[in-house]
């Protein structure tokens, strides 16, 4: 091609209607495109790598293969072979995935994606059926630093090559693994192209410093949390979801609250027509319904799809309920009140099944699977399983109070719990006992009582950074409930009728699930 570097174009000069350009580039990575279904080649495909790093895909048509084809090699430089140093034009480039964004890439599937992981997981290879061809498959799971884990699904060549290379390794041989040019399945697996290649301990800096890392964990190995110690450090109140960042967390993220149910919004329903499968909801195509992820179904399923407001001592956030969740929290099936419905005004107005939700508080298991800062419930755990918050201990201890703080007797756990009123000191125990609850404010913990009696407690939030306790007024022996209600929102009669106002009526809601 030449000896002077002033004659190459480099890559990221290239412009789409420049012609007889000369470039100086190695073969990364060769592969054929074809369309599986009917084994017709879209053309030769490679990845070219020139002396900046900077990378292009190039395709060679289907009637120049036999042409090109004994000329371009992987390693190699192309077309001709370059003679002197092209130790500086590098073999690979990877543009690595962190695992936790994968879910923003499953709807584009026109990007292909690089991922790097230790093998935790190699399945048997083995052969199916799929649209009356036999394909091999061979499923493993790679680990982040981190612990996340990827599903990887391979197929064909690529599927048989990997099973053999993981084969002469050793049952309980692993190692760390580039899988290149995958397709994102969803945000916990990826899957095999016709251009897609693995690495197994490829010697590059980052996989070098991966297993630099891994190795530091390995020899250092951190006690994996109970569920319960997981569960217990989920406990976060209304004001702490709401100022969560998304990108603190994962789609796989859940948080443990106490609300109470206030309001319903049936604006739009309070159901919808879905899969039986997935719970994805339905489309009409013709003389049938069909699931965009299941295909055609030959009978849909009425679920539930319940907006609801609900509050603690700290504010109020909109919560969604769906499905199954929805039907344990209501106790009848939403096909059961369907059935019930004899107008279409009803589509659009409560149940007295539903409508008698509100004013109930209930513990809720949240996650928020499109991290948009909008929750749904993910499980309903009222029963006396659910472990207390992290940093609540079972007995009431006093502790120093820093100089300049408050000082303040803590109550012993057998006391009431009333308003707080800073400066005073705290009378000697003579009120109702109480249930404790506790709630999780921040990084401190407090004992919310849960009144036992028609005497009921007024719940006061502590200020940020002052001192984690309560404090007894001393002259009031009993307290009056009053449940904090958010300015412009409605009480609990008020709430109810505007959850069961008639909607204009429309036809019937099909739409507006949940699931991707």
């Amino acid at each position: 091609m030449g000896s002077s570097e002033d004659d190459f174009t480099p890559l990221s000069e290239l412009t789409v209607g420049m012609n007889k350009c000369r470039v100086r580039v190695r073969v990364s990575r060769l592969w054929e495109s074809f369309n599986p279904k009917n084994d017709i080649s879209f053309g030769l495909d490679c990845l070219l790598i020139d002396d900046q790093g900077e990378t292009m895909q190039a395709r060679v048509l289907p009637d120049y293969i036999d042409q090109f084809e004994g000329q371009l090699i992987e390693g190699k430089t192309v077309v001709n072979e370059i003679e002197g140093d092209i130790d500086s034009i590098p073999l690979h480039s990877f543009e690595f995935i962190d695992f936790k964004n994968l879910h923003s890439m499953c709807d584009d599937i026109s990007i292909l994606r690089d991922v790097l992981g230790h093998i935790v997981y190699v399945g048997d290879l083995q052969e199916v059926e799929k649209k009356s061809r036999t394909i091999e498959i061979c499923n493993a799971t790679i680990q982040n630093l981190s612990g996340r884990k990827l599903g990887v699904t391979l197929y064909g060549d690529i599927a048989c090559g990997f099973a053999e290379d993981m084969l002469e390794k050793g049952q309980k041989a692993s190692g760390v693994a580039v899988f290149a040019g995958m397709r994102v399945e969803s945000s916990h697996s990826v899957c095999s192209t016709t251009c897609s290649k693995y690495y197994l301990d490829l010697e590059i800096p980052e996989v070098q410093e991966f297993c630099e890392n891994l190795s530091i964990q390995q020899e250092n190995p951190v006690s994996e949390k109970s569920q319960a110690q997981k569960l217990a450090e989920s406990w976060r109140t209304i004001e702490q979801l709401k100022r969560l960042n998304p990108k603190d967390y994962d789609e796989d993220t859940k948080f443990l609250c106490r609300v109470s149910l206030i309001d319903i919004d049936c604006t739009s329903g309070w159901c919808y027509l879905g899969c039986n499968t997935c719970y994805k909801s339905m489309y009409r195509a013709p003389r049938k319904y069909k699931c965009s992820r299941c295909g055609p179904i030959k009978r849909p399923i009425n679920w539930y799809k319940l907006k609801t407001m609900v509050q603690d001592a700290t504010g109020t956030m909109n919560l969604m309920i769906f499905c199954e969740v929805a039907e344990e929290l209501v106790g009848v099936s939403a096909e059961e009140l369907v059935d019930e419905i004899e107008d279409d005004e009803e589509w659009f107005t409560l149940p007295d099944e539903i409508e008698d939700l509100l004013g109930s508080t209930h513990t809720f298991q949240v996650f928020d699977k499109h991290l948009s800062g909008s929750f749904s419930v993910y499980a309903i755990m009222d029963d006396d399983t659910v472990p207390v918050p992290a940093a609540t201990t079972s007995q009431c201890k006093e502790e120093s109070v820093p100089e300049g703080s408050v000082n303040a007797a803590v109550p012993s756990p057998a006391t009431t719990q009333c308003k707080a009123e800073p400066g005073m000191a705290a009378p000697a125990p003579a009120m109702i006992p109480c249930k404790e609850e506790p709630v999780l404010e921040e990084n401190f913990s407090m004992v919310v009582p849960a009144p036992t009696t028609k005497h009921e407690c007024k719940e006061e939030p502590f200020l940020e950074h002052s001192v984690n306790m309560a404090v007894l007024k001393p002259t009031i022996t009993q307290c009056k409930v009053e449940e904090p209600v958010p300015k412009g929102s409605a009480g609990t009669g008020e709430a109810r009728l505007k959850s069961t106002r008639l909607q204009k009526p429309n036809k019937r809601l099909l739409g507006d699930d949940w699931i991707n």
